[in-house]
């Protein structure tokens, strides 16, 4: 007998990368349990896109449920009376069942980042109408101000300024900024404006700016010189997420309870992020024997001492007044960084990544993670990793 697969359009903006890795992740989820057919946009190198025509080949299809972008023609897809996920571009809709970031968790993640890098001097770049972005914002700068640090803002608005003018712009608001100096941008394409406003001004990155952006475009962040560091939203755990609301929403008749809110994966780390903010070369040398040895080695404090000039309580002191963290607690933050890594890219086991890292035996592995993370890493592994995904219920 042939089974029941649920006809789901699928109208979403494959030109972006967020939007092409929740594909991956509904797509995984049908071919781990086969539920669904699928209806998509016609390719528009063929011919423009036929708003008209598009929604009238939609009605005859009869789909099942729907997942889409916001588009122009909102009204129309409501009028199908099906289950409806909506992807916003500007705000979610009170009366839909939306897929959206944890935008408070994206800032707080950006000025994590670049406070435990040492940065003093930090920027924000977003857009004034996108209710995303200014969630991003104001997660970014209030985060900041819990640790007594201060963001500059830039805020393209579409109504003041063109797209292709913004590099010039961007140029001119870059020169003024203390260096070095951190910016958070809301998207990849808004760094890719401030790489090329920071050239034309002679503004060397990561030297005198540090360049974060989100969305992991891999495409994008790759093939700029240097390459841009992103914050990993997971979109294709969102994808996966989404697929399993739509399936229990048709077998059940029952909507999911809330939107779909997805935390960031994490910081994919290139080479615009790879300077840190620190004067004291003593500092810089414990950092870098941190972050060399502390991924492979189970280094001690004393091993990183004996790297530096400075007695254990001057090293220690300076690490509080500037990195506002201990000698231990930063060799921490580097394995328990490089356990997350290889638990979500790889399939090394637990086993594999023990000895990988120089811990003794797998239960010290998880005793150490789950003291900083609240995992275990089987658990972390669950969550996060790509292609892996939990059982339907």
């Amino acid at each position: 007998m042939t089974p029941q697969r649920y006809r789901i359009a699928v109208l979403l903006d494959t030109s972006r990368a967020y939007d092409r890795d929740v594909l991956k992740g509904i797509t995984h989820f049908n071919k781990l349990y086969d539920k669904f057919t699928f209806f998509f946009y016609s390719p528009t190198y063929i011919q423009p896109a036929d708003s008209d025509k598009l929604w009238t080949r939609l009605q005859h299809w009869h789909p099942d449920g729907i997942i889409a972008r916001e588009t122009a023609g909102m009204d129309q897809l409501q009028s199908f009376q099906v289950p409806l996920i909506i992807s916003p571009h500007t705000q979610t809709y009170p009366d839909c069942i939306n897929l959206w970031a944890d935008n408070k968790a994206i800032g707080e993640l950006a000025a994590r980042y670049f406070v435990e890098k040492g940065y003093k001097h930090l920027g924000f770049i977003g857009f004034k109408e996108f209710q995303w972005s200014i969630e991003r914002q104001l997660a970014f700068i209030q985060s900041l101000q819990a640790c007594s640090l201060f963001a500059e803002t830039f805020l393209f608005d579409s109504q003041q300024m063109s797209w292709e003018d913004l590099p010039s712009n961007l140029g001119q608001w870059a020169q003024q900024l203390p260096k070095p100096c951190a910016v958070f941008s809301a998207t990849d394409e808004l760094n890719i404006h401030l790489l090329e406003a920071a050239r034309k001004v002679n503004l060397s990155i990561p030297d005198e700016l540090v360049l974060l952006g989100v969305d992991d475009d891999q495409l994008l962040c790759e093939m700029m010189q240097p390459t841009l560091s992103s914050i990993d939203q997971n979109a294709f755990q969102a994808g996966y997420q989404v697929a399993e609301g739509m399936l229990h929403w048709l077998d059940t008749n029952h909507p999911p309870e809330a939107d779909f809110i997805i935390p960031p994966k994490t910081v994919v780390v290139r080479q615009s992020t790879s300077s840190l903010a620190i004067d004291d070369p003593q500092i810089r040398l414990a950092l870098s024997f941190i972050g060399e040895h502390a991924p492979f080695k189970n280094i001690r404090v004393e091993d990183v001492i004996a790297v530096t000039h400075h007695s254990r309580r001057i090293l220690e002191k300076k690490f509080k007044s500037q990195l506002n963290t201990s000698i231990l607690d930063q060799i921490r933050l580097v394995r328990i960084n490089r356990i997350k890594y290889l638990l979500s890219e790889s399939t090394l086991t637990i086993q594999q990544i023990a000895y990988e890292m120089d811990f003794e035996n797998p239960d010290n592995i998880t005793r150490y993670f789950r003291q900083a993370t609240g995992y275990s890493p089987l658990e972390y592994r669950k969550k996060y990793q790509s292609g892996n995904s939990a059982p339907l219920h």
